[in-house]
């Protein structure tokens, strides 16, 4: 059993996701059958981007789990879709609070 206390959130569109400093561990998405990305930025729409992704060519779902810890983002998560062929993303994480 974890001694984490591991939450989720989903998002259909550009957004904050999660609020306070926090790990992320876990990425789920679907996608259209067109190509485009989603990235995972600390502070905001105008912050770092920690995490970029290139979603498949083709109608689906992928998921990611980061090995370790995850990655820390200091001031929070914003999900930015690349555009609507992105249809969600759920984000597993440690720390913070869905935003």
């Amino acid at each position: 059993m974890s001694a984490s206390n591991i939450k989720s959130v989903q998002k259909t569109s550009s957004a904050a996701a999660v609020s306070g400093r926090t790990r992320l561990l876990g990425v789920y998405f679907t996608n259209t059958a067109t190509a485009s990305s989603v990235t995972l930025k600390d502070g905001g729409s105008s912050g770092t981007a920690r995490l970029s992704l290139i979603t498949p060519a083709s109608a689906g779902s992928q998921d990611l789990i980061i090995p370790d810890m995850g990655i820390l983002f200091e001031d929070g998560i914003y999900i930015t879709f690349g555009s609507a062929e992105v249809t969600s993303v759920t984000l597993l994480f440690e720390g913070g609070a869905a935003a």
